[in-house]
């Protein structure tokens, strides 16, 4: 119960940060879907999420929940993701948008025999591609450290989101 107070406290934060803008540029609130591929320490998942963010041309801020199941192992985290768009002088015309950024979160693995919660933290990189003024997609890698997990020491995601904006 502490780890999850304390997750949503930082999240609260974290999520507040994007809306302390300068107001010069125009604030997209965004939900989305995430398919990918995850890998934990040596164990490979499909993994599905679900976003819920908000973002300028310059930063965006989302969280996710991902889900994942390989045999009798169960994963589920929220991750709180920041990104900075990357040359976006050089790609200001045109749809493709370079990002790089950091990720945390909190993490459980459960099976039969044990269930694990822990902290997850590191960067991400990826690229967006503006379909028009109400979807983009976006294909992303994210590699994570845990922290107070005894069974997983790293995490690593490929992930290809379709993200919904509205006003």
């Amino acid at each position: 119960m502490k780890l999850f107070i304390k997750t949503l406290f930082i999240l609260f934060l974290l999520n507040s940060t994007i809306n302390a803008y300068d107001g010069l540029d125009k604030l997209y609130t965004f939900i989305g879907v995430q398919g990918g591929y995850t890998k934990y320490d040596n164990v490979d998942t499909p993994t599905i999420g679900f976003k819920y963010g908000k973002q300028n041309s310059q930063w965006r801020t989302a969280l996710i929940y991902n889900y994942s199941v390989n045999s009798d192992d169960i994963y589920h985290s929220f991750i709180v993701q920041v990104d900075k768009g990357i040359l976006t002088d050089v790609f200001k015309d045109v749809p493709f948008k370079p990002y790089i950024g950091f990720s945390l979160g909190a993490m459980q693995h459960k099976n039969d025999t044990l269930t694990d919660r822990g902290y997850l933290f590191g960067g991400n990189i990826g690229i967006n591609y503006v379909l028009n003024n109400y979807f983009d997609i976006d294909l992303g890698y994210r590699y994570m450290t845990t922290s107070k997990l005894k069974n997983l020491n790293d995490r690593s995601d490929f992930a290809l989101s379709l993200h919904y904006y509205f006003e």
